[in-house]
């Protein structure tokens, strides 16, 4: 599973790149839909790469104790919800529907999956 970890930080700066010429290069009044669809699966890909090699490298320099497979799975699985808060965030955001209930309900949604993935594991 380790030999994937190039192609994640490939994905992740690829999706950098791409978020960086939306910002830089499209006129948001004038903008299809799709562009800001985009926009959001971008943020979602980079944070779910940069977050998930970040959680990886730390966890097996400070914590060695596990297989390289368990600390992959585990750090992408961090990474995936927080890529998923942050998607949907963005994604309010772009629909300029941020109100505080709103987010109290993203944060409910994210953290019941979360539990929802935890408790759902077999043993």
């Amino acid at each position: 599973m380790s030999h994937f970890l190039p192609f994640v930080f490939l994905a992740a700066f690829a999706s950098a790149f791409g978020i960086a010429w939306i910002i830089a290069g499209v006129d948001p009044n004038s903008a299809p839909w799709y562009i800001f669809v985009l926009l959001v699966l971008l943020f979602s890909v980079a944070i779910f790469g940069f977050l998930g090699l970040a959680l990886y490298f730390v966890r097996t320099k400070f914590h060695k104790r596990y297989s390289v497979d368990w600390y992959i799975k585990t750090s992408f699985k961090m990474a995936a919800f927080i890529a998923l808060f942050v998607g949907l965030v963005s994604a309010l955001a772009v629909l300029k529907l941020v109100t505080t209930i709103n987010l109290i309900l993203v944060i409910l949604v994210v953290c019941l999956l979360a539990w929802w993935s935890y408790l759902g594991k077999k043993n």
